[in-house]
């Protein structure tokens, strides 16, 4: 009897040894192949980008996505040996999808603040920007201070900093959010809105652009003052994507790249130096 437990003693230390070696070995090796990021991309071969339809950063010509930001993303997937691919988002969930991995990361004029910086990886700066209060043209003396645009019906994209700015200066109007910032132009064109707030970028775009259906509205300037902003490209906390992308931009501005690209769609003035 004394053999047999001593036998039975001995094997169960060696099944104990061999057990705690390999199960450290994998599991470790499997942590930090999930922590990677770029590799997860990489190893999938492909870039989901979510954006939503903002000309000039992202707009679909015959079906095809481009514009600034969707030209920028093909060519750091180009770099990245990657496919990019450009999926519509809602933008008051992108975080969401952006942490349930259904996008990859968000490339679509976001402006960067304190709050996004704590919640997503985002990349440095790479163009200017600020809101824009965009009436009817012919509204233009009846809209004419901060006062009158707090009696107002007010709209911007849900989740947007126009949505942040209606909230910081005119409180007190009647605001309707969207699901996107064409939307909210599209309720000033149909008169169901007094007010859009959206970026600078794409009021002055659109209004400017020759043959434009947006050209009967117009930007109020100087009823209340707007900070100048910046956008970045997000992808998910603790990305180790981030820095790729950065280096990858880099290289584009000091190529010539990014001022030719920016020159195309009239942004060259917003490129940060």
């Amino acid at each position: 009897m004394k053999k047999l437990l001593a036998l039975l003693t001995a094997m169960l230390l060696i099944m104990t040894v061999f057990a705690g070696c390999g199960g450290a070995d994998t599991s470790s090796d499997k942590s930090d192949a999930a922590a990677s990021d770029l590799e997860y991309i990489k190893d999938k071969g492909t870039l989901i980008v979510g954006i939503t339809d903002y000309e000039p950063m992202d707009f679909q010509v015959d079906g095809k996505w481009t514009g600034f930001d969707a030209e920028l993303a093909q060519l750091v997937g180009e770099k990245l040996g990657v496919e990019v691919k450009f999926q519509l988002i809602n933008w008051k969930i992108k975080e969401t999808e952006l942490a349930g991995k259904t996008i990859d990361c968000i490339w679509n004029g976001l402006t960067w603040d304190e709050e996004r910086a704590e919640n997503m990886s985002l990349t440095d700066w790479y163009l200017k920007n600020k809101q824009a209060v965009v009436i009817n043209s012919d509204n233009k003396t009846k809209f004419d201070s901060a006062e009158e645009l707090n009696k107002a019906t007010i709209v911007a994209e849900g989740g947007s900093a126009g949505e942040s700015y209606i909230a910081a200066n005119f409180a007190k109007a009647t605001y309707v959010d969207k699901d996107d910032q064409i939307g909210a132009l599209s309720e000033l064109l149909g008169k169901t809105a007094d007010a859009a707030v959206i970026d600078y970028i794409m009021a002055n775009y659109l209004i400017n652009k020759e043959g434009s259906s947006y050209s009967s509205l117009m930007i109020v300037d100087d009823v209340v003052e707007t900070a100048e902003e910046y956008y970045s490209v997000a992808f998910r906390k603790g990305s180790d994507v981030t820095a790729e992308v950065n280096k990858i931009l880099k290289e584009l501005k000091d190529d010539g790249t990014l001022n030719t690209l920016a020159t195309k769609y009239g942004l060259q003035d917003a490129l940060v130096d």
